[in-house]
């Protein structure tokens, strides 16, 4: 999935618009100011990670919903081609690898992690399930106040509506197949 400050500006822009959302009303549902809204929506803004989960979680939308581009029927692709989601210079990158549909009800990522990174998820509004198969390396996965060591070839499912947070713990690069099911 190519993103581009035009799609993001344009998705976010439809939908404030098509829940008639002033920004005022946005950024109170999202904690984001509605300067950095307005920049959103004017393309004038290459926004973070958290910036980007906050006004999903505010809307009850799926991440990449608010980043995709329509795609026709069937679509070959590399998807490492693409330019991954990044969490600054901490290490983590994800590849959305199946965008989020309504109709589908879930999105797939593909997560890389340099060792030692550690990547802080905010919950998840509604009932939201997380996959991750670990393909690679030594994931900790913290769930709460549970903390579960997941190798390769192993997979963790929980319900992602309570802090959580993943770190590679091994000496590797490691690297993950992430499904995030949208029940509710």
């Amino acid at each position: 999935m190519k993103q581009s400050p035009e799609a993001l500006a344009e998705n976010l822009r439809i939908l404030r618009e098509e829940r008639n959302l002033s920004l005022q009303s946005l950024a109170e549902l999202t904690g984001v100011s509605k300067s950095m809204l307005r920049q959103i929506e004017t393309g004038k803004s290459n926004p973070t990670i958290e910036t980007l989960w906050k006004i999903a979680n505010g809307l009850r939308i799926s991440f990449t919903s608010l980043l995709r581009n329509r795609v026709p029927r069937a679509l070959l692709r590399n998807f490492r081609d693409e330019e991954p989601l990044m969490d600054g210079a901490r290490g983590y990158r994800a590849y959305p690898v199946v965008p989020f549909d309504p109709e589908r009800g879930f999105e797939l990522y593909y997560v890389e992690m340099d060792p030692g990174c550690l990547m802080k998820s905010e919950p998840h509004n509604g009932v939201v399930e997380e996959h991750v198969l670990v393909l690679r390396g030594n994931f900790s996965i913290r769930v709460e106040d549970r903390e579960y060591r997941v190798c390769r070839e192993q997979c963790l499912s929980f319900v992602a509506n309570v802090p959580h947070s993943y770190e590679n713990t091994g000496e590797t690069l490691a690297f993950a197949a992430m499904v995030l099911s949208y029940l509710s």
